[in-house]
């Protein structure tokens, strides 16, 4: 037992679970430049294990300590008590196997228990748009007596027209608008990776008048900034302007940043019959699989396929 010991430690680095955790964030942050967004994401995931651990056990583990079992047990917990939905879950199995590959690589483990779980499979489901009538609803409920306003009439239009992640609505550069062109360059990741949207003949001159004549004069590269703090506009903000817009206009469906991407792909495939490789290259799918789920049909289209029979 006490040579079993030995080995271990003179072959692996013993780390705390807490610290082990800060390293990875940091490297997501530093090395690989992973956005905002996504090293929170695992910073929240791996920090509410902690807090499991410690509150379950009332030890804090090594890293090289942690079993199978105490993934399932956590899994099981918000699952359970947390009502974790599927998705959630998924992301979290996600998140546990993208640290624990870090510990191996940096021998920081002997073994890797997220190996040993298996994610649950991903539930097929239809995506949630909105009509083009109720986003006409949803932007006449923006006020434009004041800039701001005018700023979050363009923000929303700017998701109507373009598809885009709210993440990269956000992170969108000055230089990245090509008014003369009529192109958006959007930049994926770290940076090396990008894709060019054509222009909507509707948007280009609201980002036009945006750009002229209510962006404040900030020295900050971002399209969206605050006039308060003349910094780019957080994704929080976005969603938070949109539920408003959508409650003022007596709208009771959720309405997310994300509905509207789906609600632009729906309407370029039922509406205006664009195939879906075209669709996936202006969403940035990387796998056309992502794309079909626009192929789903509404009671709408079926009573006029329906009616087409003679």
């Amino acid at each position: 037992m006490h040579a079993k010991l030995n080995f271990k430690k003179e072959c692996f680095h013993l780390i705390a679970l807490f610290e082990a955790i800060d390293e990875f964030v940091t490297y997501l942050k530093i090395e690989v430049n992973r956005s905002k967004e996504t090293y929170t994401g695992y910073h929240k995931d791996l920090s509410q294990f902690h807090r499991f651990y410690l509150e379950r056990w009332k030890v804090e583990p090594f890293v090289d300590e942690i079993e199978p079992f105490h993934l399932r047990s956590y899994l099981r917990y918000v699952a359970e008590e947390k009502q974790y939905k599927t998705n959630s879950i998924i992301r979290t199995v996600a998140t546990f196997r993208s640290f624990f590959r870090f510990l191996e690589r940096e021998e920081y483990i002997s073994k890797n228990p997220s190996l040993k779980i298996d994610a649950p499979k991903k539930p097929e489901s239809i995506p949630r748009f909105i009509t083009k009538e109720e986003i006409e609803r949803i932007l006449s409920a923006i006020s434009q007596d004041q800039d701001h306003g005018r700023r979050d009439y363009t923000l929303i239009q700017a998701l109507r027209y373009t598809g885009l992640r709210v993440s990269e609505l956000a992170n969108l550069k000055i230089n990245d608008v090509n008014l003369e062109e009529a192109t958006i360059t959007v930049w994926h990741g770290k940076g090396d990776k990008y894709r060019i949207i054509p222009l909507h003949p509707e948007l280009a001159p609201i980002l036009k008048e945006y750009l002229e004549h209510v962006r404040p004069k900030s020295s900050d590269p971002h399209f969206f900034v605050t006039k308060k703090t003349e910094t780019k506009i957080t994704t929080g903000y976005i969603r938070v302007i949109l539920h408003k817009a959508t409650q003022e206009a007596g709208i009771t469906k959720k309405v997310t940043p994300h509905v509207l991407r789906h609600s632009f792909a729906t309407s370029l495939y039922k509406d205006h019959g664009v195939d879906l490789l075209r669709i996936g290259k202006l969403l940035g799918h990387a796998s056309p699989r992502a794309t079909s789920i626009y192929t789903h049909t509404t009671p709408e289209h079926l009573r006029e396929a329906l009616e087409k029979l003679s």
